[in-house]
């Protein structure tokens, strides 16, 4: 999965390349706030092991936004929870910190609490 860098002068520089161990230890990390211990432990790995991914993982995403380049994770099929809301009336998705009182694109209050599952495969 590529994300773009919307900010890139130069479409032939080469993107950051992040594999999936370093993908899920900054979303184990970072996004689910999950301390190194349990996450080394769900890798089945040492703690210092991690963490070295980790740093690898944070290294590459830097040096990606500091360069302005693309950033693709590689390596396998990636699959994550996402919870957000949905529209009924326009198909609109979304997330929010709070239980919204309408749709953000249509302002319908026609709106469901949503959880999926997303995968993909990244190669």
């Amino acid at each position: 999965m590529r994300y773009r860098n919307i900010g890139q002068k130069d479409p032939k520089k080469e993107p950051v390349y992040l594999n999936l161990d370093e993908y899920e230890a900054l979303r184990l990390s970072y996004y689910k706030k999950s301390p190194q211990k349990e996450c080394a432990q769900q890798f089945n790995i040492s703690q210092p092991t991690y963490s070295r991914i980790l740093k690898a993982g944070i290294e590459k995403l830097v040096a990606a936004l500091v360069e302005g380049r693309d950033f693709e994770i590689v390596g396998g099929r990636v699959s994550y929870e996402w919870e957000g809301f949905g529209c009924w009336d326009c198909d609109h998705e979304w997330t929010s910190l709070k239980v919204p009182s309408q749709c953000p694109e249509c302002e319908s209050q026609a709106i469901f609490p949503l959880n999926k599952l997303v995968s993909f495969i990244s190669e």
